[in-house]
């Protein structure tokens, strides 16, 4: 996560210096005043995480009664991309929708929480149709420099939500999920267009736990009682 903060930092800093050196100018000053309807797009990276809350049940597992424990020891990096969609509300205040996709994945591990045994890893991908409304408050504009701070919610689709015996994924997810979000973020007035940098944080608001798992596998469905999804991001807009 560390790494992923200070990508944040030096891309700050970088378009900071740029914005600045540019003969002392402000840039982009029509951009306060003309028309509130703003449109851009949005590039980013993510990781998915789940909260997992576990039974803790004996289940049998290969034959044997273990009690298991699921957890997500391992996230990997995927993409998103999204458009904008941004309406002046006051000076300061913001109101944006950013439909778009967002692709990632999340191994769910499975063990025998008296041995810490590792009996089974799933791999879960998760693609998503997502259209995230936000409230954003901006500080006052300095020079070509503006932080600004946003909370809202966003309503994602799961197309990759079922399960996949052959690929060791033995019980799916509820399609629909929604998530509550809040970030911090930088905007940039550069020449010709205005750059923003972000870090979002997504909570899912609701178990996205699916009630049917592949038959002869329940033992791993059964030793979780709720799952939620978490996401981290990090975006690049342009506007």
């Amino acid at each position: 996560m560390r790494k992923y903060f200070l990508s944040i930092l030096l891309t700050a800093t970088y378009f900071s210096a740029s914005a600045q050196l540019t003969d002392g100018n402000m840039n982009l000053l029509h951009y306060e005043y003309a028309s509130p309807l703003r449109f851009g797009f949005s590039l980013g990276v993510n990781i998915f995480d789940f909260t997992t809350t576990n039974t803790l049940n004996n289940v049998v597992v290969n034959g044997v009664n273990r009690t298991v424990r699921a957890d997500v020891t391992a996230m990997h990096t995927g993409f998103d991309i999204n458009a904008i969609i941004d309406y002046r509300i006051k000076r300061q205040w913001n109101l944006r929708a950013l439909p778009g996709i967002s692709f990632g994945s999340r191994n769910l591990e499975f063990y025998d929480d008296n041995t810490n045994e590792l009996l089974h890893t799933m791999k879960i991908g998760s693609n998503y149709i997502e259209l995230p409304v936000h409230l954003k408050f901006s500080v006052k504009r300095n020079s070509n420099f503006r932080p600004y701070v946003f909370a809202g919610v966003n309503g994602r689709y799961n197309l990759s939500a079922g399960s996949d015996e052959k690929d060791g994924v033995f019980f799916g997810l509820k399609h629909t999920e929604v998530f509550g979000e809040f970030g911090f973020g930088f905007e940039f007035y550069l020449t010709y267009f205005k750059f923003s940098i972000e870090a979002k944080f997504s909570t899912g608001a609701s178990n996205v736990l699916a009630k049917k798992p592949v038959e002869g596998y329940e033992a791993f469905y059964n030793a979780i009682d709720k799952l939620y999804s978490n996401l981290f991001m990090i975006k690049f807009h342009f506007e």
